[in-house]
C-alpha cells in the first residue's frame, strides 16, 4: 500500500491520531481540564532568565500542552507522575514580594482504581 492511500484508509476508518498539541491558556478563574498527563518537558523562558516545564496531556478534545509557572512546578513536581489522570483548576494570580505575582492551581489526581466501573470495557461472564 503507498503512503497517500495508508493516510486515505487512516482518514476513512479514525485510524490516525494528532501528535500535534494546541496550547492550553489559563484566562480567567475556573478555567482548566481533565486528562492524562503524557510527557513534561523543560523550556526556556523568553521573558525572565530561567526555565519552567511545559507539560502535554491527553484530553477528551485531543491533545494540549500547558504550562503552571515555576512556583507551581516546585509545588508539585515531586507529586506528578506521567499516565496518571489530573484534573487542573485555574485559580488566578496571588500577588507576592517585590511587585510580582504567581499563577495559582488547584491540581487533583484522580485515582482510576477507586473509580466505580462504568460496564462499558467489561467482559460478559458468559
Amino acid at each position: 500500500m503507498k503512503y497517500s492511500e495508508m493516510k486515505e484508509a487512516a482518514e476513512k476508518s479514525q485510524a490516525r491520531v494528532n501528535l500535534t498539541p494546541e496550547f492550553y491558556q489559563f484566562k480567567q478563574n475556573g478555567d482548566g481540564f481533565t486528562g492524562r498527563l503524557k510527557s513534561f518537558s523543560e523550556v526556556q523562558s523568553g521573558l525572565t532568565e530561567g526555565t519552567y516545564l511545559q507539560y502535554m496531556f491527553e484530553t477528551d478534545d485531543g491533545l494540549i500542552k500547558c504550562a503552571f509557572g515555576k512556583a507551581t512546578d516546585k509545588e508539585i513536581g515531586a507529586l506528578i507522575a506521567l499516565g496518571r489522570v489530573y484534573n487542573v483548576e485555574y485559580h488566578g494570580k496571588e500577588k507576592i514580594t517585590g511587585g510580582r505575582s504567581v499563577n495559582k492551581f488547584k491540581i487533583y489526581e484522580i485515582d482510576e482504581g477507586l473509580l466505580p466501573k462504568s460496564g462499558k470495557d467489561e467482559k460478559v461472564p458468559f
